[in-house]
């Protein structure tokens, strides 16, 4: 049997919308969590609400999130938001360099005709630079 996560809609600090060192705090606590993401050594790190749905049952869970792709091991999910933002707040012993700021980023894909492979192209907004 298959289970289906849904985290629902991406928060304002999730990365897909840029990042903002504006949207990052010193500790993630029950009244910061779902407006604000931390930095432990150098990585960016958020936790959302989401449930896993078996069939017609949902269990609520809270997911700690990383930016970068290379530290998926560490990703986890709670029952308790508690226990996940503990854990996100030990994940490393000092905050270290913030990521750089930087804008969203839209992807164009063009079709260039019958029996032509479509190609995508990456589209900083601002050129990448948050303004």
């Amino acid at each position: 049997m298959a289970f289906l996560n849904w985290l629902g809609n991406a928060p304002v600090h999730d990365p897909i919308y840029g990042i903002d060192h504006a949207n990052i705090t010193k500790e993630l606590t029950g009244s910061n969590w779902q407006m604000k993401a931390i930095v432990r050594d150098g990585l960016y790190i958020w936790v959302v609400r989401g449930y896993r749905s078996d069939g017609d049952k949902r269990i609520y869970r809270y997911y700690v999130r990383l930016h970068l792709v290379e530290h998926k091991a560490l990703k986890k999910d709670f029952a308790s938001r508690d226990r996940a933002l503990a854990y996100a707040n030990a994940l490393g012993s000092n905050e270290g360099e913030y990521p750089p700021e930087r804008s969203p980023v839209t992807y164009m894909t063009l079709r260039r005709g019958p029996s032509r492979g479509a190609i995508t192209r990456e589209i900083p907004v601002n050129g990448g630079v948050k303004q």
